[in-house]
C-alpha cells in the first residue's frame, strides 16, 4: 500500500510546491509500508528532469505514457539517491547499511513487467517524481532527510564505493539501457549529441560495451572537458565546426549507433545524418512536438527509437560497471550544497553554463561523511 504522510514528526525537503515554486519546508514524515525502508539520504543529484519538473513538465508520463501530463502539487523532488538504512522494517539485513536505491517500481503485472519491459509499466510508482501515488498531500523523493525506498530495490554498496557515485547510479542506468537498446557492440562507432550526464554515461557505458569511437557533440566547454577527461574519442563543440564533417572524417564514415540527448528537430536531423545503415538512432528527450521525416533518412534498415529509464537488471549492471571503474562518474560533480542551500542548487543549475556546473549534489546529511561511513 503506498506511504501515508505522518503526522507525528517532520523534516526538511524540499517541495515542489507547483511550478518555479520551490521551497525548503518542514514536511510530514511518509509512513512505510510493509516492502519499504527508510534511507538518511547521504547524496542526491539535481537531474535535468528535476529542472523539467521545476518548469511544469512531466517527463516521466511523456517519456513512458506517451503523453503530457501535469504534476500533482508538493513533490518532494529527486530520485538520484543513495544513503544509510535506518528503519528496516521486513528488510533487517539492510539494517545501517549503506545503499544505492533504485527509485522505482513497477507493477509486476502488467503485458510490460510480464514481457521484460518492465520500463514502460504505466502502474509505475517513482520516488521524486508523483508517478503511481495516487493523490496525496505529499509525495516522497530524495532531496530531504529521509526518504522512502522499497527493500527489494536498495543494492548494498562496494566498500570502495561513495554515496555521490552510488547516486549517480540511475543516470548510468538510463545510459546502460539506452547504450543496449541501441546494440551497441564491440567495434561500433557512436555518436552523442548532448554531453551531459546522461550524454556522458552513455558514452561511457558504449565504450564499456566495446564501442571502438565514441563522439560527443555540445555547446558548453564543461560538458566537453568532462567527455574527455571520461575517454570520447572526440569532444566536438557545435557551432565552431561542422559537427558531421568532423565526425565522418574521424569515424571514416557514418556511425553505427547514435543518441540524442537534446531532442530538438535540428539534432534529430543532424543524427540521421551521421546514421550508417543498419544502425540506430536514440532520442533520448522526448518532447511534444512535430517534425518533418523524409523515408529516404531512414533507409537502408536504419531504426529510429526511444528510450525509457531503465530495466531492473540493468540497476545492479550499473553498479558494477562503476564499481570496477569502467564508468567514472566522479569528475561529473562541480558543485555540492547542503539541503538547506537547495534553492541556490537549483539557481546554479539553472545558470550552468555561467558558473560551470555539471552535475549537482545535495548532501542532506554530510554526503559521505553520515556517521561511520566515510568514502576516503
Amino acid at each position: 500500500m503506498p506511504a501515508k504522510a505522518r503526522t507525528d514528526t517532520t523534516m526538511s525537503a524540499a517541495l515542489l510546491r507547483e511550478p518555479l515554486d520551490l521551497r525548503l519546508e518542514q514536511v510530514p514524515e511518509f509512513d512505510r509500508s510493509a516492502d519499504q525502508v527508510t534511507i538518511e539520504v547521504a547524496a542526491c543529484g539535481i537531474c535535468g528532469s528535476d529542472l523539467r519538473y521545476y518548469h511544469g513538465e512531466n517527463p516521466w508520463a511523456l517519456h513512458t505514457l506517451g503523453k503530457p501530463l501535469r504534476n500533482p502539487p508538493n513533490i518532494v523532488l529527486g530520485h538520484e539517491f543513495a544513503g544509510v538504512v535506518v528503519e528496516a522494517g521486513d528488510f533487517p539485513e539492510l539494517r545501517d547499511k549503506r545503499v544505492a536505491v533504485m527509485a522505482f517500481k513497477t507493477c509486476g503485472q502488467c503485458e510490460h513487467c510480464r514481457g521484460g519491459h518492465e520500463n514502460l509499466c504505466k502502474r509505475t510508482m517513482h520516488l521524486g517524481h508523483g508517478a503511481g501515488w495516487g493523490k496525496r498531500d505529499y509525495y516522497p523523493g530524495g532531496m530531504a532527510e529521509r526518504c522512502l525506498a522499497w527493500g527489494s530495490l536498495c543494492f548494498e554498496l562496494p566498500g570502495g564505493m561513495s554515496f555521490e557515485e552510488a547516486a549517480l547510479l540511475d543516470v548510468v542506468g538510463v545510459g546502460v539501457h539506452a547504450a543496449r537498446l541501441a546494440g551497441v557492440a564491440p567495434g561500433a562507432s557512436v555518436a552523442v549529441f548532448g554531453a551531459g550526464p546522461i550524454g556522458n554515461a552513455i558514452m561511457q557505458a558504449s565504450r564499456a560495451m566495446g564501442a571502438s569511437k565514441t563522439f560527443v557533440v555540445d555547446t558548453y566547454d564543461v560538458a566537453l572537458d568532462i567527455a574527455a577527461e571520461c575517454g570520447a574519442t572526440l569532444a566536438i563543440k557545435a557551432g565552431e565546426t561542422d559537427v558531421g564533417s568532423a565526425i565522418r572524417e574521424a569515424n571514416g564514415g557514418a556511425c553505427s549507433a547514435v543518441f540524442d540527448t537534446v531532442g530538438t528537430a535540428g539534432t534529430l536531423r543532424q543524427c540521421l545524418g551521421l546514421l550508417a545503415e543498419g544502425g540506430t538512432l536514440v532520442n533520448m528527450a522526448v518532447h511534444d512536438m512535430e517534425i518533418a521525416l523524409n523515408p529516404l533518412d531512414i533507409g537502408s534498415e536504419r531504426a529510429v527509437k526511444t528510450s525509457c529509464n531503465f530495466l531492473l537488471k540493468e540497476f545492479p549492471l550499473s553498479l558494477s560497471l562503476v564499481s570496477s571503474g569502467q564508468i567514472d562518474v566522479k569528475p561529473w560533480i562541480t558543485h555540492r550544497f547542503s539541503l538547506r542551500d537547495v534553492e541556490e542548487a537549483f539557481r546554479t543549475m539553472l545558470r550552468k553554463e555561467e558558473l560551470g556546473a555539471f552535475k549537482i549534489m545535495i548532501e542532506p546529511n554530510g554526503g559521505d561523511q553520515v556517521e561511520g561511513k566515510n568514502k576516503k
